[in-house]
């Protein structure tokens, strides 16, 4: 597929953004990534996605040059597609950053479940260091990060090294770049071991939306229907 890679590896997906220049997003790419999760969504032997980049580099962003000939609301348009995917797949998403995650890659970062991230690896928006904003990558960053880091990273423009995004709670693991792979294998298998991930996860993202109280009136409903559901 144009732009990634995929791989099945027992029951995880892992699908390897690839393109020469920074493994950056462009239509095509952000399309077949939208494809490849949908496709590891509906696999029945699938319960994990881990995203991750070719060469040393996870994701450097938007492919300028790419987008510059195209259409931008278009582009755009596709990239809230992603965003607003992310959340609503049954399997587990698992980021493996192998290395710099900047601009709309750090987004893709902040809409990851879990984040094991290479040593040495920058994880941030960088734009506002370029005199721009970074409008929809910003939407996932201010979610995960919450107010105070996040604004200062967006308005700074100053990525995080692995070790201080793992400090504020940005990444869950970091490890030597060689054991990346292995790491990631060993968090797969951890994350995935409830029978029941597709139907929590997604309630969990709903919960998470809503507001405290409400959101556990919504937990109460679930709760009935699970066990009305699995009795005889």
């Amino acid at each position: 597929m144009d732009g990634i890679r995929t791989e099945l590896r027992g029951n995880a997906s892992w699908i390897t953004l690839d393109n020469p220049d920074a493994n950056a997003l462009y239509p095509g790419l952000v399309a077949n990534l939208l494809d490849a999760l949908r496709a590891a969504d509906e696999h029945p032997d699938v319960k994990a996605v881990v995203l991750t980049g070719a060469g040393d580099v996870f994701c450097g962003g938007v492919d300028a040059a790419r987008l510059s000939q195209g259409n931008p609301a278009e582009f755009g348009a596709g990239m809230v597609e992603l965003f607003k995917t992310l959340p609503t797949l049954g399997v587990t998403v698992i980021a493996a950053v192998n290395g710099d995650a900047l601009m709309s890659g750090f987004s893709l970062v902040c809409a990851s479940d879990i984040v094991i991230a290479a040593e040495g690896a920058r994880l941030g928006t960088t734009e506002s260091s370029l005199g721009a904003w970074p409008m929809i990558a910003s939407v996932p960053v201010l979610h995960a990060l919450g107010r105070r880091h996040a604004f200062q990273n967006i308005l700074t423009g100053d990525p995080f090294d692995a070790q201080r995004a793992y400090e504020i709670g940005v990444v869950n693991e970091v490890v030597p770049a060689d054991r990346l792979p292995a790491a990631t294998d060993t968090w797969v298998a951890r994350a995935t071991r409830s029978h029941m991930l597709a139907g929590g996860r997604r309630t969990a993202d709903r919960f998470l939306s809503l507001p405290y109280n409400e959101a556990l009136d919504a937990a109460l409903t679930e709760f009935t229907y699970l066990f009305t559901r699995t009795t005889p």
